[in-house]
C-alpha cells in the first residue's frame, strides 16, 4: 500500500540497512532520537543535530541512503564541504537521486569540488530505463488500482481473470486484457454486498487452492467517506470471484488502529497479511471454518507486501522505512514469539531497499516495486541461493511519474499497476489535491525470464 510513500522523503532519517543480518532498533528509542533530531533541526542547531545523528549512526550496522543524505545536508550546513561531498557520493552510489535545488546548502555544494560530477551522475541515474511494456490503460481514470491479482479458471480450457482493488470506489474489478491491437482493458465490477464496500479496498490476492479471492478493506485514519466511528477498523474477507458473495470475514483484533494493506496467499492456501500502521504481521491457515487471524510478528515500522521464502520457513516483508524484514515462521502448533527481535536482510551499501511496496519471488531473487524513492522504479534484488542476503540489484523499469504499486506473476510475465494516482491525492484524506486530476491507470508487464539483463 503506497499511502505515506512521500514520508520517505519528508523525514530526516530512515533506519536500518547493513552488511550483516541485523535486528531492528527499538521503536520507542528510534522515535525519541528522531524527535530530538527534529527539534534540533527546527532550531537550526546543526552541531547538536550532527551529534544526535552520529549517535543514531552508532546504532546502525550501516548507513541507509537517506542517512547518507541527512549527514551530507548537516555537514554542508556546518560548512564541511569535503565531508558533505563524500556522503553525497555514497548516496549517489545507491542509484537514487535528489534535487539539490530543494536545499540551498546542497545546491551550493553541487558547484564545488566533486559536486558537478555528483550532480551529473544523479541526472544520469534518473534517465528512463524501459524494460516493461504497456499492456493497456484502465478505462476509469479514478480507479486507483491499489493491488492486482490473477485467478486461473477452474476449467483448463477457459481463460483466467485479473482483479484489481479500487481505493476510490471501494470495490473489486474484474479486468480483461484487450484484443490484439487494442490499448484499453475492460473492467467489470464484482457485485460485492454493501457491507464489503464500506471502506476502501486495499489488498486482493487469489487463492488457487480454494478458487476464491482474499480482499482487505480498511477504514484508513483520516480518510473521508465513512462514519468516524469506523476509523481504524480493518477486515479480511474471503470472496467468491463470480458472485461477489462474502464467504467469511476475519477481524485482526488489533488493540489500536489497523490498516490491512498488503497480502500474499501461498499455494497451500495460507494467507499472510500486514498492518501498515500497527506494525503487525498476521497469518491465517488451516480449516477456514475454525481458523483465526494470528499475529506472528510485531514491531515493524510500516510493513507492506509479505512473500514466502523458497524454503517456506521464512517470510520476507517489505518494511517501507526500514528495508526487507525476515520473519522466522513458527511451526505448526507453535505459538509465535512476538517479543523476538526482527531481522533484516543484509545487502551491500550501494543497494537501496527502502520505499518498497510490492515484493515478489523470482527464482532466488526478489522483484520489488519501489515507489518511495526518487526515482520510483521496479527493481530486481539478486540474492544468494540460500536467500539469506542480497548480493546486488538492477533496475528493471523507471520512468518519470511511474507511480506503481503492485504486481502479479502470470505465465512467465509480471503484470504491474502504474500511474495509480497516489501522488495526486492527499495522504490524510484520500481526496484529490487542489489542481490535480486523475489520468487513466496503466497496466505494465515484463518477463520474469529477465531478457532485460542484456540491455543494461
Amino acid at each position: 500500500m503506497k499511502r505515506r510513500s512521500r514520508f520517505y522523503f519528508a523525514v530526516l532519517l530512515l533506519a536500518i540497512s547493513g552488511s550483516t543480518l541485523c535486528h531492528a532498533i527499538d521503536r520507542a528509542h528510534y522515535r525519541e532520537l528522531f524527535q530530538k533530531l527534529g527539534t534540533l533541526a527546527n532550531q537550526k542547531d546543526w552541531a547538536s543535530a550532527r551529534d544526535v545523528l552520529t549517535e543514531i549512526g552508532h546504532e546502525l550496522p550501516a548507513p541507509t541512503p537517506r542517512y547518507m543524505l541527512s549527514v551530507a545536508t548537516i555537514e554542508a550546513r556546518l560548512g564541511h564541504k569535503d565531508e558533505a561531498l563524500k556522503w553525497m557520493e555514497k548516496y549517489v552510489a545507491t542509484g537514487l537521486s535528489f534535487d539539490p535545488s530543494r536545499d540551498e546548502d546542497l545546491k551550493a555544494l553541487m558547484t564545488v569540488g566533486t559536486g558537478p560530477k555528483i550532480a551529473a551522475l544523479m541526472k544520469e541515474r534518473s534517465l528512463p530505463v524501459t524494460n516493461a511494456e504497456v499492456v493497456c490503460t484502465l478505462p476509469q481514470a479514478d480507479t486507483m488500482p491499489e493491488d492486482i491479482a490473477y485467478l486461473k479458471a477452474a476449467d483448463a480450457k477457459s481463460v483466467g481473470s485479473f482483479y484489481v482493488s479500487s481505493i476510490q470506489h471501494r470495490t473489486i474489478y474484474r479486468v480483461s486484457l484487450p484484443k490484439a491491437g487494442g490499448r484499453e482493458c475492460t473492467m467489470e465490477e464484482l457485485p460485492l454486498p454493501p457491507e464489503a464496500k464500506r471502506w476502501p479496498t486495499l489488498a486482493v490476492a487469489a487463492d488457487p487452492k480454494r478458487n476464491v479471492l482474499w480482499v482487505t478493506a480498511s477504514a484508513m485514519p483520516g480518510f473521508s467517506g465513512f462514519p468516524k466511528k469506523d476509523e481504524g477498523k480493518a477486515l479480511l474477507m474471503e470472496i467468491d470471484a463470480k458472485s461477489g458473495k462474502v464467504l467469511r470475514r476475519f477481524d485482526p483484533g488489533a488493540a489500536g488502529p489497523a490498516v490491512l494493506g498488503d497480502m500474499c496467499v501461498t499455494s497451500e492456501g495460507t494467507v499472510y497479511l500486514t498492518d501498515s500502521i500497527g506494525g503487525g504481521v498476521y497469518r491465517l491457515q488451516g480449516d477456514q471454518q475454525t481458523a483465526k487471524l494470528e499475529k506472528i510478528a510485531d514491531g515493524l515500522f510500516s510493513p507492506q507486501t509479505p512473500v514466502l521464502s523458497r524454503d517456506g520457513k521464512r517470510l520476507f516483508v517489505a518494511d517501507y522505512t526500514m528495508g526487507i524484514a525476515v520473519i522466522d515462521l513458527p511451526g505448526a502448533g507453535t505459538a509465535p514469539n512476538l517479543s523476538a527481535k526482527l531481522n533484516y536482510l543484509p545487502h551491500p551499501d550501494n543497494v537501496a531497499v527502502v520505499g518498497l511496496d510490492g515484493l515478489y519471488q523470482n527464482g532466488d531473487s526478489l522483484i520489488g516495486i519501489q515507489n518511495g524513492t526518487e526515482p520510483e522504479r521496479i527493481m530486481l534484488f539478486v540474492m544468494n541461493s540460500a536467500q539469506t542476503e542480497i548480493t546486488g540489484a538492477q533496475v528493471i523499469h523507471q520512468i518519470a511519474q511511474l507511480d506503481p504499486t503492485h504486481a502479479v506473476e502470470v505465465d512467465g510475465w509480471f503484470y504491474a499497476t502504474s500511474n495509480v494516482g497516489w501522488s495526486k491525492v492527499d495522504d490524510n484524506t484520500g481526496q484529490l489535491k487542489p489542481g490535480e486530476k486523475f489520468t487513466p491507470p496503466v497496466l505494465l508487464r515484463f518477463s520474469e525470464r529477465a531478457p532485460w539483463h542484456a540491455k543494461n
